[in-house]
């Protein structure tokens, strides 16, 4: 549709609404809207009157894994009920949590896989996600809706504890290095909790992305998608440096490894940082910083010992991630 653009006063333009717009969202006379400039274009939003959205997900013959990744992808799209059918039939399912750690790794190390009643198996997985829960339940369904309101100031609390906790995996990692802790089931178990909270947070930022439409998240978006999908996929490295330490029957507590853990963690802090508050001449530092550790590190003798190498290369695969998420942090100032 187009509209006329209405000169009122010396430097005033005005421009009318559609009136079945105004009148599906309720908008009245000195109601309030947002208006978000992007790319030459103007979105207007009636934010206020959102609507609504329900969707239901039928999990039978799906793994585990696929039922994760349905709810999570309905979590993550804003939907505020989501109706869960399963099979009646089915008496039990796998456990919801920690299915590939209990596959690929706990079970390695004599762990075996346990059932659940499918209801409670479900409730694992609703219990994983901030901010929803089972309101209802009958013979093959149950039915997940929001408990709160979600808000910018939410999501910049959420990404912020998002930073916090890999630092924290950081400074645990090394730790557990610097002390030789290695060969307990408990050490893959502490750190994959902990990466699970990093991908609670990443889920609720994600969904709150989706579900606010107002000039503070609309710009960068897109961006702010990828980085979040970035800063999980550095966070599974935890996991997998967890895994390693677990089965290792010698001592890792190489000086070579642990200088190396320190300095990409104050390469993540760098960009932690530099996220925050941007600052031209640190990007610079950073770069340079980047170079460094490619130039001295990368090429570093490798170690006899299979799993000191395993452990050294996904803390080069986090600064890679790294590096990653400082060229979206630099995107978003264009």
């Amino acid at each position: 549709m187009k509209r006329k653009i209405i000169k009122q006063g010396h430097n005033t333009l005005t421009l009318t609404l559609p009136s079945e717009w105004t009148k599906k969202l309720n908008l009245n006379s000195s109601d309030e809207i947002d208006v978000v400039e992007n790319n030459g274009s103007l979105i207007i939003n009636g934010k206020q009157h959102n609507s609504f959205k329900s969707t239901s997900i039928d999990i039978t013959g799906l793994t585990m894994p696929m039922i994760w990744r349905y709810f999570q992808g309905a979590y993550r799209e804003g939907y505020d009920e989501i109706k869960i059918i399963y099979d009646k039939n089915e008496k039990e399912m796998e456990g919801a949590l920690n299915f590939y750690a209990t596959h690929f790794a706990y079970t390695k190390l004599g762990e075996k896989a346990t059932k659940k009643p499918a209801l409670e198996t479900i409730n694992e997985i609703i219990n994983r996600f901030i901010g929803v829960a089972i309101i209802d339940h009958g013979e093959n369904y149950c039915t997940i809706r929001e408990m709160g309101e979600v808000s910018a100031k939410e999501f910049d609390n959420s990404l912020r504890r998002i930073f916090l906790l890999i630092l924290e995996l950081f400074d645990e990692l090394i730790t557990m290095i610097e002390t030789n802790t290695i060969d307990n089931i408990s050490i893959c178990k502490k750190i994959h909790t902990m990466d699970m909270n990093v991908d609670r947070f990443v889920d609720y930022c994600c969904r709150i992305n989706n579900k606010i439409n107002d000039s503070s998240f609309q710009k960068n978006k897109p961006l702010m998608f990828s980085t979040l999908f970035l800063l999980e996929l550095l966070g599974d490295e935890f996991k997998y440096m967890g895994t390693h330490l677990s089965h290792c029957k010698k001592k890792i507590n190489e000086k070579q490894l642990i200088d190396f853990a320190k300095i990409v963690k104050a390469h993540f802090e760098m960009y932690y940082h530099i996220f925050y508050k941007y600052d031209k001449n640190e990007v610079i530092k950073f770069g340079e910083n980047d170079y460094k550790i490619y130039n001295e590190h990368f090429e570093l003798k490798e170690s006899s010992e299979k799993d000191i190498r395993g452990i050294k290369r996904h803390f080069m695969q986090i600064s890679k991630f790294t590096f990653c998420l400082m060229e979206l942090r630099i995107e978003m100032e264009v």
